[in-house]
């Protein structure tokens, strides 16, 4: 079958997975209130559809799927999902986001099972703050999870930090100072609104250009190329640093015109863009082993040329989901 293209001739070739809609964690950006909570289990792919549709995926020309939740750690079965996959022809690069909290434990073993690499979501290093961001959370845990990706070389560990004025701001110094004796990448995500949280995003929001001068006050920065194929993110470094630095600019620059991914909730629905409420629903195909070619062709042919960034827009989308349920 001809290659994933949208109407703008955009090669789809990045699936985002949420294997799970729920989470261990209650981040107040990504769960604000009652309205994420998560879905009844029922709803949730089994594995095996989970498999058929990435081996669809695969056919019409996916080369790289990522993991997400919820949290996918929480999955009792995520080894041998990663497994089955990892060894799906066509598939060149598997990795996951995760909180971090299960990866001390399960780092090794999905590392074996063919993962190649994590992105684990870190907005704080002080305990403290990470308990009130996380509303609960244990900073320990993830920190374990980190030198347990290290050591099974799932590499470049990637820590994605959402910066939020008044909240975490004042760590982003301390994030990028990682990056100067350690083959680590940090990654500083702009603060979006999302399902009408409009007021807490315009105290908290702190655009990239903040962002980017509080990391030059550690040294300068110097731009680097040639990532496009890993997302969205500007990426620099300091002068002889070990490792990056990237910047992630949904609201203040938004990156549409190289966006070369789709997105799968965990209930079987393909999203052409985060930031739209457009979906096409896998599952009927999936229970009755319809051919679904034709379904990751269709949402393509959704894909927006772009998508409004305003904050207003962007608290609007997404309609009744949030972040833990479509995989952000």
């Amino acid at each position: 079958m001809a290659a994933l293209l949208d109407p703008l001739g955009r090669r789809l070739e990045y699936l985002r997975v949420s294997v799970v809609d729920s989470c261990n964690l209650r981040c107040f950006y990504c769960r604000p209130g009652e309205s994420c909570k998560p879905r009844e289990a029922q709803t949730v792919l089994s594995r095996d559809k989970i498999v058929q549709a990435v081996r669809g995926a695969a056919d019409v020309g996916i080369r790289k799927v990522r993991l997400t939740g919820g949290e996918p750690l929480l999955r009792s079965d995520i080894v041998g999902l990663t497994a089955q996959i990892a060894a799906i022809p066509g598939i060149e690069d598997l990795s996951l986001t995760t909180n971090g909290t299960r990866l001390a434990q399960l780092a090794a073993p999905l590392a074996e099972a063919g993962l190649k690499r994590v992105n684990i979501s870190l907005d704080s290093l002080d305990g403290r703050n990470f308990r009130e961001i996380t509303r609960g959370g244990r900073l320990k845990a993830t920190l374990a999870g980190i030198e347990a990706a290290f050591v099974a070389g799932l590499l470049p560990v990637k820590i994605n930090m959402v910066v939020m004025k008044g909240v975490n701001d004042h760590e982003v110094i301390n994030f990028a100072r990682l990056t100067l004796d350690r083959d680590i990448h940090i990654r500083f995500i702009e603060y979006m609104p999302m399902l009408g949280q409009e007021e807490t995003w315009q105290r908290h929001y702190l655009p990239s250009s903040e962002i980017m001068s509080l990391c030059s006050t550690v040294a300068p920065l110097v731009g680097l190329t040639g990532d496009n194929f890993y997302g969205p993110a500007r990426n620099f470094c300091f002068e002889d640093a070990t490792g990056r630095l990237g910047f992630i600019t949904p609201v203040s620059q938004h990156f549409c015109a190289q966006c070369n991914r789709l997105r799968l909730t965990s209930n079987g629905r393909l999203k052409p863009c985060l930031f739209s409420d457009v979906e096409v629903d896998l599952l009927p195909a999936l229970q009755k082993g319809e051919n679904i070619q034709l379904l990751y062709h269709e949402a393509a042919r959704l894909k927006p040329a772009f998508s409004e960034t305003s904050p207003a827009a962007l608290g609007a989308s997404c309609g009744p989901r949030g972040m833990v349920e479509i995989g952000g």
